[in-house]
């Protein structure tokens, strides 16, 4: 197979530290492995856009920034980007994959059907807020129009897209997040020497961003639930930012049964993992949800409601089971994989790498 110029641009910054950003560097590094010329883009630095008003300037300014830079360049093979970032000048300018990281439109809807209107401020700005998704939705879907791939992030993506855009049935792939390699020795090491936890409660992990669509009420709901019928059992919040400790009485969290962790490195995340029994996944919506992986492979018995990879990682894993446990579970959990080869052979970035060049080739010989 010949060697491709590629190029992979992310509305993310290049960090581990960013979903899209991480998978932007494992799949350029995994494509470039296997003999492909490689380039990684990011639009940042970018100024502190946050307000309502500034998400459609922001989107247009990372737009203003692809197209400046795809000019400076000889044309790639494959371009491959976010939905709402495919120009007409990127379109023209290479195969253009329009790769999914996260569904930017359930996203949305999910945060605004959970917006509270209690305020006059909240009220006025609503209407603002949905002109915005329509905004974004006519951005992707002129990006998936222009694209020559749509490439879905999952089985539940894929199944949604069918579903939703029929018309573009065509032009559907999917592929599968992974851990790097690194990662993945590292969590290997914690799952071969976890050792049954000797205190009498469950020490339960929950890790994500505090807004609507990780499912945040649920979670609430069960540590209040669970800590009042189990009073033996502890819960880590982590990576939540500063609004969820407004959830919980005070108490419960002077009590130290409950210890919330606004951020964290990332070189912290392993002993999180280690030190803890059980995970919690309670998404409503979700891209995929790493932490899926991160928590499993490191051998913890992961809770969860089915979003994101769930649907893709059941079929390895005997422990990823059904949010939220049950009234009966005992501290006594086992680890296990139903098979760790099968997962390690799917789940790696060589092999979506691969099964990535594989169909678009396809595509630039057809």
């Amino acid at each position: 197979m010949q060697s491709l110029r590629i190029l992979i641009a992310t509305y993310s910054p290049l960090s581990a530290e960013f979903g899209a950003g991480q998978m932007a560097i494992n799949l350029a590094e995994a494509l470039r492995l296997q003999g492909h010329d490689v380039t990684l883009w990011s639009p940042y630095p970018m100024p502190n856009l946050r307000r309502w008003w500034q998400g459609l300037q922001s989107i247009q300014l990372m737009q203003s920034k692809l197209d400046a830079f795809i000019a400076t360049q000889e044309r790639f093979d494959i371009i491959d980007t976010s939905a709402h970032l495919i120009t007409k000048r990127v379109a023209q300018s290479g195969l253009v994959v329009a790769r999914s990281v996260q569904p930017q439109i359930l996203y949305m809807l999910c945060d605004l059907k959970d917006k509270p209107e209690t305020s006059l401020k909240e009220i006025i700005l609503l209407p603002f807020d949905y002109l915005f998704l329509i905004t974004v939705v006519i951005l992707l879907m002129q990006g998936w129009q222009r694209s020559k791939y749509i490439l879905c992030l999952g089985s539940l993506e894929l199944e949604w897209m069918k579903k939703w855009f029929p018309w573009w049935k065509s032009k559907l792939i999917s592929y599968v997040n992974a851990l790097s390699k690194a990662d993945q020795v590292e969590l290997a090491n914690i799952r071969l020497n976890r050792k049954k936890h000797e205190g009498e409660g469950i020490r339960f992990l929950w890790i994500g961003r505090w807004t609507a669509h990780k499912g945040i009420h649920e979670l609430v709901d069960f540590i209040i639930q669970r800590a009042a019928s189990h009073p033996k059992d502890t819960f880590t919040i982590a990576g939540c930012g500063t609004n969820a400790k407004k959830y919980f009485s005070p108490e419960l969290i002077q009590s130290g049964r409950l210890r919330i962790l606004p951020s964290f490195e990332r070189n912290q995340l392993y002993s999180l993992l280690a030190n803890h029994d059980a995970g919690l996944f309670t998404s409503k919506v979700e891209g995929w949800g790493l932490v899926l992986n991160e928590m499993l492979e490191s051998g913890m018995p992961v809770f969860a409601k089915p979003a994101g990879g769930v649907a893709d990682l059941q079929e390895f894993f005997k422990t990823l089971m059904t949010f939220p446990p049950p009234p009966q579970l005992m501290p006594d959990i086992i680890s296990s994989y139903t098979d760790v080869d099968d997962y390690y052979r799917r789940c790696s970035w060589e092999t979506i790498a691969e099964n990535y060049i594989t169909k678009i080739f396809k595509k630039i010989n057809s």
